[in-house]
């Protein structure tokens, strides 16, 4: 203890938030961006921009999807219909590869033992699109890291995480103001604004601090909180899962009886109305065109806070319902469920999803003031501590470089050529050497200028992406119209051009 408790938490507060803060706060800038990574994804995939984006009624999507299946792979032991929605309004189809299936040029390229086609939203074969992760590397480098094994990765993060939670409790402690403070800001200032910034921030989003902290651990748990299931099901996790879980029904080999498969749309809308409305994000069809013949309907978790899956069985030939399987139907797995469900966000409206965007620059900027606040102290010190020169480097290297290079990861997008091998990793090695370069200069030269600099690089990068996408294909979507997606993606990379370019303008203010 530090003296008195508060004073104990003040320098709990201060130590694990400044240990954790900079990773912590590349989790949370790529964390904040996962909220669109479906957005981005489509952006991504300019090939398909050509395409008609309006979503169909899933309905018609299923129909159209099952007529080009027959036609392409009708001898394939399963199809997989990933069904449009309005974020993501193409249907993705896959099949195995089994004999007589009959990939059409253009219609995809091999994936392990499944072919994939993708189709626009009249239920045309869309063309086979670059190989890229999209919005998905954001969402899965903020909790797995990269060029680090998968399993340390999230022990990294995880414990970060934890730091967190801790640094929470302990600043709403040490602040026994905390609530007065929050209606007081005070700019111009130097290190007293930046303390009002990080007091305002951290009252205002507190509950959604709290929530994706405590959810993001939850996500984790089996890794982090192993002890429960090895005790009680010391045979392995397997075992918990299969006592925890509804298994899925055992299916029927092929029969090698052809008879024709029931109508999808009819099982689609079936679906909905057990679901009361609810679309379904998967139709996978088992043995088509066999006696033995099956339809797998999963739900989508949009529209409810559960992440479990739900899933209806139908007979393929006669499209009656067979069984019902609910992921989530225990009080404690759907407890869980439901954390992971508001951590990810899938169940959020437009309006709602783009509150979370905002709630989680919040939280973002709550990390960052923070961490600005001790290097201000810090260099008002007689004697700075040696490290201060690093922490204003690394300063930048989270606020400003990080930015700069998730631009350069979309520009990258555009400008790899269509056919380099392993395009998808070299985007993503292009965005860390680009990171690297940027935050090792400002390591060397952690001064203002270089602040301004590198928040201006940002804003320019992000602010041409809409026009970098209107020259590489996706000038016809957007003079159109459609779903506006892709349209929405490049005002959004506009508006965070415009935010970055702000921030540059005060830096080079005070200079």
């Amino acid at each position: 203890m530090h003296g008195s408790l508060r004073k104990s938490m003040a320098w709990l507060h201060t130590w694990g938030g400044l240990l954790a803060g900079w990773l912590l706060l590349v989790v949370c800038i790529t964390g904040t961006a996962s909220y669109y990574r479906d957005e981005l994804t489509l952006w991504m995939q300019p090939e398909w921009h050509g395409g008609e984006l309006d979503a169909p009624s899933q309905m018609l999507a299923a129909r159209t999807a099952v007529a080009q299946l027959q036609r392409i792979a009708p001898q394939a032991d399963s199809w997989i219909i990933d069904l449009p929605r309005q974020r993501s309004p193409v249907t993705n189809i896959s099949w195995t590869s089994a004999a007589g299936a009959r990939p059409t040029p253009g219609a995809g390229r091999p994936d392990g033992t499944f072919m994939s086609a993708a189709l626009d939203g009249a239920g045309n074969l869309l063309p086979a699109a670059r190989d890229t992760d999209g919005g998905g590397f954001f969402a899965v480098f903020h909790f797995t890291l990269r060029y680090v094994p998968v399993r340390w990765g999230r022990w990294i993060v995880s414990i970060a995480t934890m730091v967190m939670l801790v640094a929470l409790v302990s600043g709403v402690i040490t602040h026994r103001r905390i609530f007065s403070d929050f209606f007081t800001f005070r700019p111009g200032k130097g290190q007293r604004s930046w303390l009002d910034a990080h007091n305002a921030l951290g009252v205002l989003v507190l509950p959604y601090h709290a929530m994706i902290c405590y959810s993001g651990l939850v996500t984790l748990m089996f890794l982090t909180m192993p002890w429960a299931v090895e005790s009680l099901y010391p045979e392995g996790k397997n075992a918990f899962f299969a006592a925890a879980l509804p298994q899925a029904p055992r299916l029927l080999p092929a029969l090698g009886v052809a008879a024709p498969l029931a109508d999808a749309g009819a099982v689609i809308v079936e679906a909905a109305q057990r679901w009361d409305g609810a679309q379904a994000a998967r139709l996978t069809v088992q043995r088509p065109n066999d006696a033995a013949a099956h339809y797998i309907v999963q739900r989508h978790e949009g529209g409810r806070l559960s992440n479990g899956r739900h899933s209806l069985y139908f007979n393929g030939v006669d499209g009656t319902l067979q069984s019902s399987v609910v992921g989530d139907d225990a009080p404690a797995a759907h407890t869980r469920s439901t954390l992971i469900g508001l951590h990810v966000g899938h169940f959020a409206t437009p309006w709602l999803r783009a509150l979370l965007f905002v709630l989680g620059l919040g939280t973002c900027a709550m990390m960052a003031t923070g961490l600005l606040l001790w290097t201000v102290k810090a260099g008002q010190r007689k004697v700075p501590p040696a490290g201060l020169r690093i922490g204003v480097g690394l300063n930048i290297a989270t606020v400003a470089s990080l930015p700069a290079a998730m631009a350069l990861y979309f520009w990258l997008n555009r400008l790899l050529p269509v056919a380099t091998t392993s395009r998808a990793i070299a985007e993503i090695d292009g965005f860390f050497i680009g990171w690297g370069v940027l935050a090792a200069a400002a390591l060397l030269w952690p001064v203002r200028r270089m602040w301004t600099a590198q928040l201006a690089l940002g804003a320019a990068l992000f602010a041409t992406l809409p026009v970098l996408n209107l020259q590489t294909g996706a000038t016809a979507a957007l003079l159109r119209g459609g779903s506006g997606v892709v349209a929405a993606a490049d005002a959004g990379l506009l508006l965070v051009g415009c935010l970055l370019g702000g921030m540059a303008w005060r830096s080079a203010v005070k200079s």
